[in-house]
């Protein structure tokens, strides 16, 4: 276990060897977080009987932590495979001790783990000046512990998914429409545009159930009821880490046999 976090911060150190962009990069967050804060203020005026579905601090907390999973940088994962596989390098890393997939894991958490916790300190503090804590129905200290268990579990799944997409570029000329499927579908699902809470009935369903929509766990999160949810999805996602778990590694058999064949 050691080597991997010696890994991660290898790559993070050389992606982020001076820190101008580390800079810019939060300052586009912080621009986020503020628009959205104005942006749904005065749709809750226009519109107070919203409150009823989210309360409004639990709904600006909600979108600013789908945009902190933003900066972990899993889409790239499908880019990276379709790019190894394009240029041919695909059989140089297939040649190294360490897995592909692993190393491809490895490498995008390296390069994204600095922006990634500083926007989720920056999402906190600007969240928590702008509306203070959100509304929670429930111990507080089990929220928070369930905050970090539905993070680490729900972003394994998100892997998991572009993990999927990445391999359909060993059969595919062009897999982005499958990514770009994916993208809209977790965005839309994990509450990136507008809170589930708005959806109709039907939609919630199908956000709380889906493989789309719980990778974004963290945003659903934090609605004041998140804690009575919990087991649910935490059933959901490990539901889903297991079935797309059992895909992608019975189709990296596969890929690697097509390679070793016609490479």
């Amino acid at each position: 276990m050691n080597k991997y976090f010696t890994y991660i911060y290898i790559i993070a150190k050389n992606s982020y060897s001076t820190k101008k962009k580390l800079i810019f990069q939060m300052l586009n967050h912080i621009i986020f977080l503020l628009f959205n804060f104005f942006l749904y203020q005065n749709l809750y005026k226009i519109k107070p009987e919203l409150v009823d579905k989210i309360p409004f601090q639990n709904a600006i907390w909600s979108m600013s932590m789908y945009f902190v999973i933003f900066w972990l940088g899993t889409r790239r994962l499908s880019r990276i495979f379709k790019g190894d596989i394009e240029s041919g390098n695909i059989e140089i890393y297939l040649l190294r001790p360490m897995n592909y997939i692993k190393q491809k894991v490895l490498q995008i958490t390296g390069q994204n783990i600095y922006p990634f916790l500083l926007a989720l300190i920056t999402s906190v503090v600007i969240s928590f000046y702008l509306v203070g804590l959100p509304v929670i129905y429930g111990n507080k200290y089990f929220f928070l512990i369930q905050l970090f268990v539905i993070l680490i579990f729900s972003q394994i799944l998100m892997y998991l998914l572009y993990i999927f997409c990445g391999l359909i570029a060993f059969w595919m000329n062009d897999n982005t429409p499958i990514e770009n499927l994916f993208g809209k579908f977790i965005m839309i699902l994990g509450g990136a545009w507008v809170p589930v809470a708005f959806f109709p009935l039907v939609i919630q369903k199908v956000a709380y159930y889906s493989p789309f929509g719980v990778s974004a766990s963290l945003s659903l999160a934090m609605y004041p009821d998140s804690i009575s949810s919990f087991n649910r999805n935490m059933f959901v996602i490990m539901f889903w880490i297991i079935v797309f778990g059992l895909i992608n590694y019975f189709t990296y058999k596969l890929a690697v046999k097509k390679i070793s064949v016609n490479g």
